[in-house]
This record gives C-alpha cells, sequence and structure tokens, in this order.
C-alpha cells in the first residue's frame, strides 16, 4: 500500500493540515531514520519555523503518535515518522548512533529479544542503542589515514637538506 501523504496522516490523527506540521512531516518521512531536532532546523533553512515552533511541533507529532523518539548516549532526542499503518512506534529493533558525526539508524532487520521481568514490574520503555562509526566516517578515517600514510613517505623519502649553511 502506498504511503499516505502528509497532509493525509495529520488529517487521519484529527489535528489541522499546517504549512509548518506538514513541512516537518514530511521532513521526517523522507529521512526514513532519526534526525535530531538540529538536523531538522538546518532541514528547514530558509523557513519561518523557528526552533521553539518546532518543538512544539514535534511534542504534537509525538502525542498524535506520528512519530517516535529516541535518546541516543549523548542526551540527544532524535524524531523518526513510522509507517501510516502503524499508529505507533513499530519498536522492537535496535537503533545504531555514529559516535564520530551524531547519526542515527533504525536496524530494523534486526529484533530485540523479550526480557521477562519479575511479577509486579511493569515495562514502560525498552531502548537498546549500538554505538559505533558509520560507512561514512569510517570511509572519511580511513581517507585520512591513506593520506597521513603518504604524507609520511614523501618525509621518509625527501632528500636531506642541510639548514647549517
Amino acid at each position: 500500500m502506498a504511503q499516505k501523504s502528509s497532509a493525509e496522516r495529520l488529517k487521519k490523527a484529527n489535528l489541522s493540515a499546517t504549512k509548518h506540521r506538514v513541512t516537518v512531516l514530511n521532513i521526517l518521512m523522507e529521512a526514513g531514520r532519526p534526525l535530531s531536532h538540529l538536523e531538522i532546523q538546518d532541514k528547514l533553512e530558509g523557513t519561518k519555523i523557528d526552533r521553539v515552533t518546532l518543538y512544539r511541533i514535534l511534542t504534537l507529532l509525538k502525542e498524535a503518535s506520528l512519530i517516535h523518539q529516541v535518546q541516543g548516549n549523548d542526551g540527544v532526542w532524535r524524531f523518526c515518522s513510522h509507517d501510516d499503518e502503524s499508529d505507533h512506534c513499530p519498536g522492537g529493533h535496535p537503533h545504531f548512533l555514529c559516535e564520530s558525526c551524531g547519526k542515527m539508524i533504525c536496524l530494523t532487520n534486526s529484533r530485540m529479544q523479550h526480557i521477562q521481568v519479575p511479577d509486579g514490574f511493569a515495562v514502560t520503555h525498552k531502548q537498546m542503542l549500538i554505538l559505533g562509526v558509520c560507512d561514512s566516517c569510517c570511509q572519511k578515517a580511513e581517507k585520512i589515514k591513506d593520506e597521513n600514510i603518504s604524507r609520511e613517505k614523501r618525509i621518509k623519502t625527501a632528500p636531506y637538506v642541510n639548514l647549517n649553511l
């Protein structure tokens, strides 16, 4: 089934499809991964949506179960749209957080283990966060490493110059 537009999803949730709400929900739907407030703000450059309005929109979308939020170990909340067939976060999957650039992705192909809690206890939230370095940052690090090795070779093979004239 085709994904509904942002305006249709807002209306289904009994929310007015204002220009700003549609814009923010579109950004999250197109991203396909959790975005921080700052990442969303960067994508809003040139619009009249300030950071307080963005915060209010994100809160409203979360309360309407159109998006969910995930907190990284860096303390930053990231927001993600989920498919329109579900009225809540699909959950059950871990998230990967790049410790270099802060990019977070859903690891939907991995399932979280069911945890049995003692009688009388109630689970209200669960989250698994995998920390590491994303492919883009790994490639950048490898390039820098290669450049440094190349520089070291140039220094080692440079002709000796006597500066004691």
